[in-house]
């Protein structure tokens, strides 16, 4: 298992410089990224998504698996609530936080101890937002990122 935690800050540069802070404290083995991804939006509106990822090996599908997280969350929501990958209240709240001059930054935690990033992200004062993924979910998300992106 893993779980998705969000966190929204109402400055468009702040989840890129929790981002940061937080690949520092993994330098000194404090915290375990699996992976992450920093979504801005622009006054206009539009939105930016910036990975950070390790790519472990050819065919990592780490792009298909945030694809589908992002799909599901701004663009595909009724599919992704029908089929149990997300609940609907998770998604209209990461949504409504991600107002136009704001970011999020989304971490996916190994779910044996993703205590550690979140007592971090508490110094931050973000909104935080969390959900679990199942192995069957993540594979879901990954499908359904294949068949919209």
């Amino acid at each position: 298992m893993s779980e998705l935690v969000v966190v929204s800050f109402d400055d468009k540069y702040k989840a890129d410089e929790v981002l940061l802070e937080l690949l520092k404290l993994e330098q000194e083995y404090l915290v375990d990224l699996e992976d992450a991804v920093v979504i801005t939006k622009n006054a206009q509106g539009k939105i930016r998504v910036k990975p950070y990822h390790d790519l472990v090996k050819p065919g990592d599908l780490s792009n298909e698996l945030w694809g589908g997280i992002i799909s599901a969350t701004f663009f595909h929501r009724s599919l992704t609530i029908k089929e149990s990958v997300f609940n609907s209240s998770f998604l209209t709240e990461v949504e409504e936080c991600l107002k136009p001059n704001s970011s999020s930054l989304f971490v996916l935690v190994k779910y044996a101890n993703p205590e550690k990033i979140i007592a971090e992200f508490h110094r931050f004062q973000g909104k935080l937002m969390r959900t679990t993924l199942s192995p069957d979910k993540i594979e879901h998300l990954q499908k359904t990122s294949a068949l919209f992106l």
